[in-house]
């Protein structure tokens, strides 16, 4: 597959679980129903309790089926200004196909984790955002696109019109050892949205190699022969 075959067949998947509504991977059930159990709780735009439904879950299928998870809300796109503004901010263009994405699919709001940033949290993240002394020369190039809960971040690299994806995990490395939080992911932009579609992609996670010692990125590889 080329890498315009795999950038347009990963718009494509994206653009199926959008129309579809099913566009993050945590989803509010029907609110005030099934509510008895274990398992996470949210309040709803109606004021009632609604049960959180993964994607991940076995059930979650079978209860999108069941209309017991009803779809997401039509998303809008992002303005043709408001990305130009923001790659004017940046002093650069986004990678093609995210630019595509918020032009033709939605302004954020959608993928994995918390799903993409809006346009206009790009720059200021980018902008803003300090990185510590002794991180590699990279960082200055990475834009953060989507955040996972408890610090975990993932980037898209700015000088690599692909995509390439990196990520941060800050919570196993100690103080004098922190900018091992950074690693790069071995994905381009397109492989990993198309993961996400595939229900293959994992958040990320930094761990310490058994063998050299060394801090680094926990592989797809490994999170698949884990599952």
């Amino acid at each position: 597959m080329t890498e315009d075959e795999e950038e347009e067949r990963a718009f494509e998947a994206v653009r199926g679980r959008i129309e579809a509504g099913e566009y993050l991977d945590s989803m509010l059930g029907v609110p005030g129903e099934d509510l008895e159990g274990g398992g996470s709780v949210r309040y709803a735009p109606d004021g009632q309790l609604a049960r959180m439904h993964h994607r991940w879950e076995p059930g979650f299928g079978a209860a999108r089926a069941a209309g017991r998870i009803p779809a997401l809300p039509p998303l809008e796109p992002a303005a043709v200004d408001a990305v130009n503004g923001c790659e004017a901010a940046i002093g650069g263009s986004l990678p093609r196909l995210l630019r595509r994405c918020y032009l033709e699919l939605g302004d954020g709001g959608f993928g994995p984790g918390y799903g993409l940033l809006p346009v206009a949290e790009l720059a200021p993240s980018y902008l803003d955002h300090p990185w510590p002394e002794g991180f590699p020369p990279e960082a200055r190039n990475l834009l953060t696109i989507c955040r996972w809960g408890c610090g975990i971040t993932s980037f898209v690299d700015l000088r690599d019109p692909l995509g390439s994806m990196w990520a941060v995990d800050p919570n196993p490395p100690p103080e004098d050892e922190f900018a091992a939080a950074l690693f790069r992911q071995d994905m381009t932009l397109a492989s990993w949205l198309l993961r996400w579609t595939q229900d293959r992609l994992h958040q990320p996670w930094l761990v310490r190699d058994p063998n050299t010692g060394a801090w680094r990125g926990f592989t797809e590889a490994e999170w698949e022969d884990s599952d």
